[in-house]
This record gives structure tokens, sequence and C-alpha cells, in this order.
């Protein structure tokens, strides 16, 4: 195969050199009988080579000779041979003379190079960007630029291509699906403004994201929605996620254990999410008499189990009784006791592991860096809760052997990377192109760093961005030279002096920063970022044509900001949890945890709110899984989950005004 597919194009080059070495052939110019489209099945592409050869040596005419040869280049796209396409099309290119010939080798070209193993994505745009849909077969064209786009994430030019595309069959109706899950609100709004068509898509995946976590009244409004548009590509076929997802019978325990660090090093982290899980059974266990519905928990007994210092093996003992188990905290315990659990306990884990686990045996696991905790945890212990929540005695461990198949799974985590992502992605979606990061010289920041870093690069792969300077600071003093490193103060400040040098008379001038640089990304603690925040509003020249943007995450933000730290943070626009802002939606809860725990620390009231949400997640999880689009408001964010169980926190933003916190408006 591979030596017919190099005859192919060595006849080829062989085949044009001749052409060009005949002078004496008559060289003319007409219009082609036939247009490149898919070519005949019947007709490989060495036929047109040939064909194209005969007509050549017969007449001399160019015009018939190059289209027989597009033939040629569509034929072995056909045939799955695109790299002999592409070579074909290159030597072809320059020889086109017919205006109608150039836009049909650049269309079969971009075709080839998405058709790759490696979509060349970035040759093919730039050929998409000369082309006109009068020139071509609009369909085709859209087709194209559509699978451009979902290589780009550009989800709402995918979707308007994809229905201006048509042929709606079920592989591009569930690309159509997933492009339209993908976009904001905002983009929902603008899709049906510049798309009409794409309304009743907007429809459904409105119905999703409402009542994804109540199968009844999911199932009833797609119903409804079917029966008013009988005609649409999904009305017959739904996705089968969502099928699944208005079958599927919500998690119920009757019996949940939760394990935790209650003491050693680790008790303080481990005794706030327990708070927050207490918090979260008595709201529900409390709630008024007919406002309970089917996305919460009801008469389930509740236990904690202290896993300090327990191994996996022992913690399968205690929790061998439960339907539903939240936790453990640690990774390598997570990873090794959902090989043990058998398949039919549910577990919420209280971190995210770095390989997700499906019947993996445990010498398959890879452990890394903990967001939460880092080392083992101490001393055993148990405590009597209120209510039906109280604390079992420890069971004597069990020898038993991991079962064959893995339990349910999902993982939950407030790792800081996380934080990171969403800052690259937000930034790059609100047009920055040029960022500068500053980081602290810890292992948690320069991870956020690192992680801000390679979601930019993904962003880099499709299209010409810059990747972003870094740097690192260890103190006040060094935070000023890098900021001004960074910015190029330091060399605009050396021109001045080397300009005062070279003359007698008295230098007026103003330090300049770079030009390019349009946002400034800080991962450093509240204290760092009082200090460099105006160390880089002092190092902006007063002439920029725009302002530079600073960026931070929750890591930057404390709830005991004071009227002067306020002002030395304006400007800052930062995420965090919902329940971190100001005038959140809890008023009567961040009371009650003032009043109990009035010298809680802010990453403590973090912690309380993951334990809070763990419990309120858990009659939600299998839904949100089958339903990414679908997600819930939640303490610690708008909280979503992956086909591969991980949870996944959307954050709000606020801006730092003169005198207070703002919060911004989510997309």
């Amino acid at each position: 195969m591979k030596l017919i597919r190099s005859v192919v194009v060595v006849s080829l080059v062989v085949f044009m050199a001749s052409c060009a070495d005949t002078p004496n052939k008559k060289h003319t110019v007409k219009r082609p009988d036939t247009k490149v489209v898919q070519p005949d099945q019947e007709l490989n592409s060495q036929y047109y080579l040939n064909q194209a050869q005969r007509q050549y040596d017969a007449s001399g005419d160019i015009t018939q000779r190059n289209s027989l040869l597009l033939q040629a280049a569509a034929s072995l796209q056909h045939e799955k041979n695109c790299n002999a396409s592409i070579k074909l099309l290159n030597i072809l290119t320059p020889e086109l003379i017919h205006p109608d010939h150039q836009p049909q080798a650049q269309l079969l070209l971009a075709q080839c190079y998405m058709q790759l193993p490696t979509p060349a994505v970035a040759q093919a745009q730039k050929l998409m960007t000369r082309l006109s849909k009068s020139q071509q077969d609009p369909a085709q064209i859209s087709a194209l630029q559509a699978r451009i786009d979902e290589y780009q994430h550009a989800w709402l030019a995918a979707s308007e291509n994809l229905i201006a595309a048509g042929n709606l069959d079920q592989e591009h109706s569930l690309r159509l699906w997933h492009a339209i899950g993908n976009l904001t609100s905002k983009q929902d709004k603008q899709a049906v403004i510049n798309e009409p068509r794409l309304k009743s898509w907007i429809e459904l995946k409105a119905i999703v994201q409402q009542q994804g976590t109540h199968p009844e009244k999911l199932k009833t409004q797609v119903n409804q929605w079917q029966a008013k548009h009988a005609s649409h590509p999904l009305a017959n076929l739904l996705p089968d996620t969502l099928l699944s997802a208005m079958a599927q019978k919500a998690i119920s325990p009757k019996r949940l254990a939760v394990l935790l660090p209650l003491t050693g090093r680790l008790a303080s982290q481990g005794n706030a999410i327990k708070d927050g899980v207490v918090a979260a059974y008595l709201a529900q266990l409390n709630e008024p008499a007919g406002f309970s519905n089917e996305s919460t928990l009801t008469n389930v007994e509740l236990q904690f189990f202290d896993s300090a210092l327990k191994t996996p093996e022992e913690l399968k003992a205690l929790v061998a009784d439960f339907d539903v188990i939240i936790g453990p905290l640690l990774k390598e315990k997570i990873a090794k006791l959902i090989t043990l659990l058998p398949e039919d306990k549910s577990v919420l884990a209280l971190n995210r592991i770095d390989s997700i686990v499906s019947n993996m045996p445990a010498s398959h696991l890879v452990d890394s860096n903990l967001s939460l905790a880092d080392s083992a945890e101490n001393t055993a212990a148990s405590e009597p809760l209120p209510l039906q929540v109280q604390s079992q005695q420890d069971p004597d461990p069990s020898d038993a052997m991991p079962q064959n198949k893995a339990p349910e799974v999902y993982y939950f985590s407030l790792a800081p990377e996380d934080e990171a992502i969403q800052l690259a992605k937000h930034i790059h979606t609100l047009g920055f192109r040029h960022p500068i990061v500053l980081a602290a010289d810890t292992s948690t920041t320069q991870r956020m760093s690192e992680a801000f870093v390679k979601q930019w690069q993904h962003n880099a792969q499709q299209q010409d961005y810059v990747a972003p300077a870094t740097g690192t600071f260890t103190d006040s003093k060094n935070m000023r030279k890098l900021v001004s490193e960074l910015l190029d103060v330091a060399q605009s400040r050396q021109r001045v002096r080397q300009i005062e040098l070279l003359t007698t008379t008295e230098v007026y001038a103003v330090e300049r920063n770079r030009r390019d640089v349009d946002a400034i990304i800080l991962f450093a603690n509240p204290e760092q970022t009082e200090l460099l925040n105006p160390i880089i509003e002092s190092s902006l020249s007063p002439f920029a044509a725009r302002e530079i943007s600073v960026f931070a995450s929750s890591r930057s933000y404390t709830l005991e900001l004071t009227k002067n730290s306020i002002r030395d943070l304006r400007n800052l626009t930062f995420i965090d949890m919902p329940w971190m802002m100001p005038n959140n939606p809890w008023p009567a809860l961040a009371k009650d945890v003032r009043a109990l725990w009035p010298q809680s620390q802010d990453n403590l009231l973090r912690l309380f709110a993951l334990g809070y949400d763990a419990y309120n997640l858990v009659p939600k999880l299998r839904h949100l899984k089958l339903l990414p689009i679908a997600s819930v408001q939640g303490l610690s964010g708008d909280l979503s989950i992956s086909a591969d169980g991980e949870i996944h926190r959307v954050l709000p933003w606020a801006k730092v005004a003169q005198d207070r916190i703002t919060p911004l408006a989510m997309d």
C-alpha cells in the first residue's frame, strides 16, 4: 500500500515536470466541465491521474488537466490518503490558472488538513479565511469551519456553522448539542439572535440546566418540548445521557458514613469539614414539611469515623454496612480504598487522585501533592454528635480481598490549580492576550502559576498567542524589583539616564512600562497582595493607552480586610467562593457560623463550605454526572460533574472598589 501511494505521488511529480517541459503543447484556458465534489467511488485516484496524463498529451489543455488532478486529490482524500492529497495539491496549486480552481484546491487542502491524525488546525483556518461561500458549496464550507471551531473551542461559531451546514443526522445533531452545551448564558442569547434556528436547541438546554437534578420534572418538560418540536432532529433522537438521566434514580442512602481526620495534625481541617456536613444535615432535617424534594436526603443515619492513622483496609471494615461514604481526605487513602470497596457502595471522595480509578489495581495508581493536606493522619478518636449523628466504635479490621468491580466514585476537592485554570480561561475569554504572572515562592502558588501557564499554552495551541512571562518573589524588596523587570520599567529608567548623560539640558521624563502587557495575574496571600498591588499601580505609566487589569485567586482575599487593606487592593479583580463574598445568599447560615465559631480562619470557612456542599450533593451526583451542562449552586461555587466523576467549581468574580468589595455579574 505504501509503495502504491509513493507511486501515485512520484507519477504526479514526473507528470507535472513533463507538462512544464512541453513547450509545443497548446495551453488553453476554459471553464472546466465539472467542479470538484465527492468523486465517483468507483473511480480511484490513479484513474484520474491517468486521465489527466492522457487528456494533456492529446490536447495540451491545462484547464482540463488541472480539473482531473483536482479530482485525483479529492479521490485520495476519499481513500483516506490525505498525506498524498496534500502533496499533490501543494504541487498543483502554482499551476492553477482558472479562477474556479484555486478555491476548490483550498477547500480540498483545508479538508485534508483537518483529516490528518493530528489535525493541522492553524493551516486549515488560514486557508478558510481566503474562501468565500459564493465560490464554493456553502454547506461544505460551513461544515469544515464547524470542525475547525470545535478544535478551537469556539462553541458559538461551531453551533452556527453546524446548523448552517444542514444534514443534521445523528452524528451532526449530537455534535451540535455538545457545542450548545458549552455556550455561556450570554452566548445562548447571542446564538438565538445570530441564528434563530438554534432557539429550540437552547430551549432544550435550558430545561436540562434547570431540571437536570429532578428526574421527574426533567422527563415531563422534555416530553413537552418533544411534542412542541416534533420535527426537530433531537425530538426522536435524544442524547443517550439525557435519556439515562430521565430514567436514573437518585442516590438515596439509609446509612451514610463520613471519613475524616478528626484528631492529629489535620484535625482542624477535618473538623471544619465535619461541621459543614452537620450543618447541611440539620438544615435538611429542619426543612419545613412539604419543602423536601427528590434532591434531598431524608431519614438517613449519618455517622462520622476518625480516619487518622487508619489503613485503607481498616476504613473498608468501618464502612461495611453503609450505603454511601463521604471521604477520605488524603489522596493515597482514596486511591487504595476505592479498589477495596464493593460495587454497591457510592463514594464522594474529598480529594482528587491523579489517575481516575475504574477497576484498577492499587499498584497502578500515582499519588502527588495534596491540595488540603500532605501528611499522614495521627491518632484516632470519636465523639458523639447531636440527634441521629453518632460516632461508631471502630470494628476490627477485615482481611477481605479487593472486589472485582469498582464502586461508584466521585471526586470533590478545593484544588488551588482549578482556580488558576479558571483565571486563564476567563481572561482569555475577555480578550486579554499578553498577561504576566507573579507568584509567591511557595509550593502551592508555584503549582498555581504552572497550571495557569499550561492552560494558557493550551489556548495558544490553535492561535498565535504569546506565552505569559512569569516571575517569583520572596520578599517585599524582591517584589518591586520583579515588577520593574517584568514591566520593563527598569529598562525605561536606564534609557532616561542614558539620555541625561548625552545632553547638558535638563531632561523631563516619565518611566514607561511595556505596552504589550494587558493583564497581571497574582498568586499570593492577602498580605503579599496588599504590598504588590500598589507597587504595580506605581509602576504603570500615566501615558498608557489603557489600564492594565490585575487579577487574583481566592488566596489574595480575606474576610478580615480593613479599610486600609481595601484601599491598597483597589481595582483588583479576584475569584472566591460565593460563601466568602459579601451579601451572599446564606445570611442566616453565615450568622450561625460566626456565632458558633467566631475565631474561624478563612481556610476553615472554605472547608466548612466543602463539607456542606458534599452532603447536599449526594442525591444529585448521578444526574450531574450524566448531564455535565447541569449544575447546582453551592457554598463553594457553581458545581457540575464531568463524565469521569470529577466535581468542578466555577467561582464568582468580585472587584475591589474604592471602599468596598463589589460582586461582578457572572455569565
